[in-house]
């Protein structure tokens, strides 16, 4: 008889639409199962194709805003509870990360600084909100409150601390302004990946692939801020051309994506980066997107744009034709207003379920 097979992941907002193991009212580890369709991340579209109707256990660890050392934090937690709490095989584990933005980070708050007493999850729950910016994955049978054994706090974003307990703010934004840069990213990044990959080896898991959200590595979409091209740049060339366009017109029609065919690879500057970059088998645990003489060192956000029609096959489940999962059930005149506020966006359920059919499905760890 053939062993269950073990999917685990763990992610940003592509790949999960709440935090686990944080809202009281949505202890189920299964909860993002619920979502309802036309909000599908890629992993909801993996487990409806591969194992809504069999024995294969999918295991969501992804959350809102988490960062890369989280991502790997998450993953290593759950894989060790299925080895040596659950006595699965090492061998029946596949592991799929998603890389998120480079520039996240977080650190961890433990229970003698945090107070049980005035904390995010009282807070959350009184005022009826979601979760703050914070991450406490440790199951709900390790623990009766949620942050009860501490938790990880999320920066969330470039310049963008959020707003959480324990005065973090104000160190958040002095990290921000005289600490981050890419390269002290890229070395946390890349440290936390090769233990968590020569972790996952060691055991004998074997099966391991991952995605970017975004390029972490181009030097003109990093360097120069072109994320994922500069769209202002864009109209004001083509204006002068006599075509003018907002920035609807630069992404939906005309795909528009930052050319980084012939960029330098930023990680491979700096020799305290190179220490772990040289170490890595970007070819072997990595899936970029890559189209020739455009772009190379790609995420999911560039592969969306570059493979977004309104003619997409929605596999009679009547989904939203749309770029972006925010921009579900808007005409559009609406998804102008939306994409000239901001350009960025989730992918949406339809593309996502294209990502998986196209892309995933075709990767070895899968067949």
């Amino acid at each position: 008889m053939k062993n269950k097979l073990h999917i685990v992941t763990s992610g940003c907002s592509f790949t999960n639409n709440f935090r686990p193991n944080i809202d009281p009212y949505k202890k189920d580890q299964d909860y993002w199962k619920h979502d309802e369709k036309d909000i599908y991340t890629w992993f909801h579209w993996l487990w409806r194709t591969l194992g809504k109707d069999s024995d294969i256990e999918f295991h969501n660890y992804g959350a809102i805003t988490n960062d890369n050392k989280t991502i790997c934090r998450s993953i290593f937690y759950k894989v060790n509870d299925l080895v040596f709490n659950k006595g699965v095989n090492p061998k029946d584990i596949i592991v799929i990360a998603q890389w998120t933005s480079l520039t996240r980070t977080s650190w961890f708050i433990s229970p003698e600084i945090y107070n049980l007493n005035n904390n995010c999850s009282k807070n959350f729950i009184e005022k009826n909100d979601s979760p703050p910016h914070t991450n406490d994955f440790i199951q709900w049978d390790s623990k009766e409150n949620g942050y009860e054994h501490g938790y990880y706090y999320l920066t969330g974003g470039y310049f963008s601390p959020t707003n959480n307990p324990d005065g973090m703010e104000e160190f958040a934004v002095t990290y921000l302004k005289t600490v981050l840069s890419k390269d002290e990213r890229y070395i946390d990044w890349f440290d936390s990946m090769i233990g968590l990959f020569s972790y996952l080896e060691s055991l004998g898991i074997t099966k391991i692939k991952s995605f970017q959200m975004n390029n972490n590595f181009s030097k003109s979409y990093l360097d120069d801020s072109k994320t994922p091209p500069s769209y202002e740049e864009e109209r004001k060339r083509k204006s002068l051309l006599g075509k003018p366009m907002d920035t609807y017109d630069c992404i939906i029609k005309e795909k528009i994506i930052c050319n980084t065919w012939n960029d330098s690879i930023l990680s491979n500057k700096n020799p305290y980066v190179k220490i772990y970059s040289d170490r890595i088998n970007f070819d072997k645990y990595f899936w970029f997107f890559e189209e020739d003489k455009l772009h190379k060192c790609g995420g999911i956000i560039e592969w969306s744009i570059r493979n977004y029609n309104d003619k997409l096959d929605d596999g009679k489940y009547d989904l939203p034709k749309v770029l972006w999962r925010e921009m579900n059930g808007m005409d559009e005149d609406d998804q102008r207003k939306y994409l000239n506020r901001s350009w960025y966006g989730h992918t949406s359920s339809i593309l996502a379920r294209k990502f998986v059919n196209d892309i995933v499905l075709n990767w070895d760890i899968l067949k």
